[in-house]
């Protein structure tokens, strides 16, 4: 456990200091700001819940700014075998499994730090004109169910995906499938938005806004109508847990085959 986390803190620190991730972010999101439309939170009325105004700031966020995560870690593992590093690091004492699930911890974190930015930046500049300071909690609340844990998703991929396939071609299939699955509606073409798989948090913000409405496409009918529940507080939690999974199932695909390769390896080095 001291070996993972002392792994996970290098590795958000190395990441967190990147002025690549801060750019992308401040990008993405500002042009999400400047383009919300009339259904963004700038145009919810005087009096709606501080719960109401973060989900949909929340849920604003998610839908571009986890791009630049997924495009920053895209080269993460590729680039310790590119640089010839990776040799050096199997020599410490540090387990395969280790490394590699501190090099996750610490990459959801250092990308959790623009979205959680983010969330509290548009919290106080809600102040002034809403006067609830419960918009700082909410902040925290939606950071926690609609952000992290479509990062831990696109983490999890971004991570192990580009170890067998190309950084460019992971990156270009990455951003296809997150207009695929996150935003096009089903009744256009079959996709996954809508579903409890979708990284974007739209149960989580649903959840949020508790107020009957849908935050985006939650439970729209559409492909795989098993994965389209009712839009609920227990719906909510699925989503959330789904995702995380998700986020989690390369990472564990990719640690078991690290351990056992280093188990077929140690007798010849011995």
């Amino acid at each position: 456990m001291t070996a993972l986390l002392a792994v996970a803190r290098y590795e958000f620190r190395m990441q967190a200091r990147k002025r690549s991730l801060w750019i992308a972010a401040v990008l993405l999101g500002g042009t999400l700001v400047v383009l919300q439309g009339d259904r963004g939170p700038r145009s919810l009325p005087v009096g709606t819940p501080a719960r109401e105004v973060m989900a949909t700031w929340a849920l604003l966020f998610s839908i571009l700014m986890p791009l630049a995560y997924g495009m920053l870690l895209a080269d993460r593992l590729v680039r310790d075998r590119r640089l010839r590093v990776e040799p050096l690091l199997e020599s410490l004492p540090v387990g395969p499994v280790a490394r590699l699930g501190g090099k996750y911890l610490g990459g959801v974190a250092a990308c959790g730090l623009p979205g959680l930015a983010a969330l509290l930046v548009a919290a106080v500049t809600e102040l002034p004109k809403r006067h609830d300071p419960a918009l700082l909690g909410w902040a925290l609340v939606a950071f926690a169910v609609v952000t992290l844990p479509g990062i831990a998703m696109v983490a999890g991929f971004a991570l192990v995906c580009p170890t067998f396939l190309s950084v460019p071609l992971f990156r270009v299939l990455f951003v296809g499938y997150w207009f695929w699955g996150n935003m096009l509606a089903p009744a256009f073409l079959p996709s996954l938005t809508g579903t409890v798989l979708t990284p974007i948090g739209d149960y989580a913000a649903t959840w949020l806004l508790g107020s009957g409405q849908t935050a985006l496409f939650a439970g729209t009918p559409g492909l795989l109508p098993f994965l389209r529940p009712d839009p609920s507080g227990a719906s909510a939690a699925l989503s959330v847990a789904v995702i995380v999974l998700c986020g989690l199932i390369p990472m564990t695909a990719a640690a078991l085959a690290a351990h056992r390769a280093t188990r077929q390896t140690w007798p010849a080095k011995a």
